[in-house]
């Protein structure tokens, strides 16, 4: 265990006391899943606009003099606020070299999430005494949006982000922070992997209502797909064995269906579950050196079912 590591487990839970019920991200017993949840209930509440954040270049641009004043608030242990100054003044590896500055927090360290979190903890509170009767924040990490009711509210949301922001000194992005209508359905936004949309449903008396739907993100869909023909397009895997494949993709797939699977999802995972069949088919005809991959379909789809692999739907 890392001195950095047993000090993060000292001083966690006395900032975890102060983290708002917005906040989700990098946190014990809160997940991404739950912020999600949170969102589509928000929506259903006459959540008809959505103020959808991106902070340029958040981790590079911490103020870290004024996140130290943060720290200091809550903490007066001279051994831990020493750890904290040598860890962020540490700097990163760049192209073999030590880059240090007086912005930001260097990423991948066990520390780095909670000093985030510290952070934008600033942004929770001043949402709660002043931003709560404007709209819901839900926050994972630096990624947050605010679901209002009304376009004047999410407008007066906006600019109270943007206040707050330069107190921070942080920059929303100018093209990827937008106000987003989704009462007629037109519109939707992206948030943790899935996008979100309203759309319309139908009650059993024929009474028709909008309802938030939410699917798995078409950048997240890509991904899926990257991932499954970096392993098993590559030349250099035709060595490996049909289960060691299965193998390895098994986790993932279940994983993946863990987080995209919801009602809304079921067209798009059976595409995918159809895209990763391919891949094996094609994977398994030039091992076999066949010239036409269709032909070792059946073969491959009994091998599927014989070896486990396991579907996204």
């Amino acid at each position: 265990m890392t001195e950095s590591y047993k000090w993060q487990l000292v001083i966690e839970p006395i900032f975890e006391a102060d983290f708002q019920e917005s906040s989700f991200g990098f946190r014990p017993k809160r997940s991404a899943k739950q912020a999600l949840e949170r969102i589509r209930k928000a929506c259903n509440r006459k959540g008809n606009w959505v103020v959808d954040v991106d902070i340029q270049g958040y981790f590079d641009n911490i103020n870290q003099e004024k996140l130290m004043k943060l720290v200091v608030m809550r903490i007066s242990d001279r051994r831990i606020l020493k750890l904290v100054r040598k860890w962020l003044s540490a700097g990163v590896m760049e192209e073999g070299s030590v880059r240090r500055s007086d912005l930001g927090t260097p990423q991948g360290g066990v520390i780095s999430p909670l000093l985030a979190n510290i952070y934008l903890n600033y942004l929770d509170l001043l949402w709660e005494r002043h931003g709560k009767p404007l709209g819901e924040l839900t926050r994972y990490a630096d990624d947050f949006v605010v679901v209002c009711k009304t376009r004047k509210d999410a407008m007066r949301a906006y600019e109270l982000i943007r206040t707050i922001m330069e107190r921070l000194e942080l920059t929303l992005h100018p093209t990827k922070t937008r106000i987003v209508g989704l009462w007629t359905g037109e519109e939707g936004f992206d948030f943790l992997g899935m996008h979100h949309r309203k759309t319309k449903a139908e009650t059993s008396q024929a009474r028709v209502y909008y309802t938030t739907q939410q699917w798995l993100t078409q950048k997240a869909e890509t991904r899926i797909r990257e991932v499954v023909k970096e392993r098993l397009a590559p030349p250099s895997m035709r060595k490996c064995s049909f289960a060691e494949h299965v193998a390895w993709l098994n986790p993932k797939i279940q994983g993946w269906r863990n987080y995209y699977y919801t009602a809304y999802s079921q067209r798009k995972l059976a595409k995918l579950d159809w895209y990763i069949l391919q891949r094996f088919t094609r994977w398994y005809a030039k091992k076999r050196q066949r010239v036409r991959w269709m032909g070792s379909f059946q073969e491959v789809r009994h091998l599927t079912k014989l070896h486990g692999l396991k579907k996204l739907l």
